[in-house]
């Protein structure tokens, strides 16, 4: 059973806080198709252990990372459909910004497309968006994972190799008693960002340009059956990468970035 929540939080009309989940986006997802719950919402656990990353990845956590999951009714945000897919995007200069509200150190955390935040190659944060269909209408999860307090000694070495925390780059550690005060910086910015995306601010569109950790980088994506390589030119304002193969400037909406090994 999830924990009472006293106090309010910023934008959600519920947060729930488990003290252990396999997954938030699970649970959430089943909560979403009941028509009597108030939204927006979110699913937070103390502890994750399925976390689901893009694709069939998973997203490897401890008790000093923050895993929640968003849930949203896009109309009710003023979301359209073609929208929905720079959600990722938005996410990202969410998380970034509540570094800088909340005073803590960036070194320079920026974008990797399509959905992660990493700072000198290593990931810092995943976000995971769906799409589900209820019968009041289309809901959006956002399921995020942020390396708070996490303890990257006790990872997987694979998941050593390539993360870090926001607790790493600080002066001074940050604990698991750090996460609340995150999360609702995090939430703090939401409505606002949802609004310029709705309304296809520019100035959105030129921060998640700016964090770009692409630019000017080689970039070898998978697109379906192929890789494409080349080298990445920019996010453009409708949330595709950019990557010149040095023939063309292709458009990418989808596909993976893949890494070389780890760091790169």
């Amino acid at each position: 059973m999830p924990s009472p929540t006293p106090t309010p939080w910023p934008f959600v009309r519920d947060l729930l806080i488990y003290d252990e989940l396999e997954s938030t986006s699970t649970v959430a997802g089943a909560m979403a198709v009941d028509p009597g719950r108030p939204l927006p919402f979110a699913v937070w656990a103390r502890r994750q252990t399925r976390g689901r990353g893009q694709r069939a990845n998973a997203w490897w956590s401890d008790e000093g990372s923050l895993t929640f999951t968003l849930v949203l009714d896009p109309a009710e945000s003023g979301v359209r459909v073609d929208q929905q897919p720079r959600i990722a995007l938005t996410t990202a200069v969410v998380l970034v910004e509540a570094v800088a509200a909340l005073g803590l150190v960036d070194p320079g955390l920026g974008v990797r497309w399509p959905n992660d935040v990493e700072v000198g190659g290593r990931k810092v944060a995943g976000i995971l968006p769906e799409r589900i269909e209820t019968p009041a209408g289309d809901r959006i999860l956002i399921g995020v994972g942020v390396n708070v307090a996490t303890r990257l000694d006790l990872a997987p070495p694979e998941v050593a190799a390539m993360a870090t925390s926001l607790g790493a780059l600080q002066p001074e550690p940050l604990t698991v008693a750090d996460l609340p005060r995150f999360l609702a910086a995090v939430l703090e910015r939401f409505p606002a960002a949802l609004g310029r995306l709705a309304a296809d601010d520019p100035t959105l569109a030129a921060a998640w340009a700016r964090l770009d950790l692409l630019r000017g980088r080689p970039v070898r994506a998978a697109i379906g059956p192929r890789n494409l390589v080349g080298t990445g030119r920019g996010i453009d304002p409708q949330g595709a990468l950019l990557v010149d193969d040095g023939r063309e400037v292709h458009r990418l909406v989808a596909g993976r970035i893949l890494r070389e090994a780890p760091g790169s």
